[in-house]
């Protein structure tokens, strides 16, 4: 197996880490700030126009940062130790390897996009009444569709086509 210090960021790779790092901070700063002006019970599921329709504790709030965290945390520490994590166990090589980091990173980014949003909207419809956001929809989507197209073009990269 080859060695973790096979791969080194280049500058794009450094930016999206750094965005996604600020983005998850921002995300748990805004909930920690906010966290003691909320409702004892606040909405924690929104349907497809944004409009709250499941409602919990607000301790559940911290559930959907920590987890949505842990994997963007995880896809950025996997990018330097991606043999070990591969399953099957297998040897990868140097074009699939630099793919993979820049997939992860991807991966990692836009699961930091998805926890500011879902703290952002979790917040801000347990203290604004009748808040709805028909954006949120589109967003997720949104991001969703470019992880997709990311996906392709890095494994199409592999394939050299």
């Amino acid at each position: 197996m080859t060695n973790s210090k096979d791969i080194s960021f280049s500058n794009l790779d450094l930016v999206l880490i750094a965005i996604t790092i600020s983005l998850l901070v921002i995300s748990w700063g805004y909930l920690i700030i906010e966290y003691s002006s909320l409702p004892n019970i606040i909405a924690v599921h929104f349907d497809a126009l944004g409009k709250p329709n499941d409602y919990s504790s607000k301790e559940n709030i911290w559930f959907a940062p920590a987890i949505l965290s842990i994997l963007s945390i995880a896809f950025i520490f996997g990018t330097k130790h991606q043999e070990a994590i591969t399953f099957p166990k297998r040897e990868i090589g140097s074009t699939e390897k630099s793919s993979n980091l820049k997939m992860m990173l991807y991966a990692a980014l836009l699961l930091a996009i998805l926890c500011t949003l879902i703290v952002y909207t979790m917040i801000e419809s347990s203290i604004i009444k009748n808040f709805e956001m028909p954006w949120l929809m589109p967003i997720i989507i949104g991001i969703v569709a470019i992880y997709i197209g990311v996906i392709f073009y890095y494994k199409l990269k592999i394939l050299k086509w």
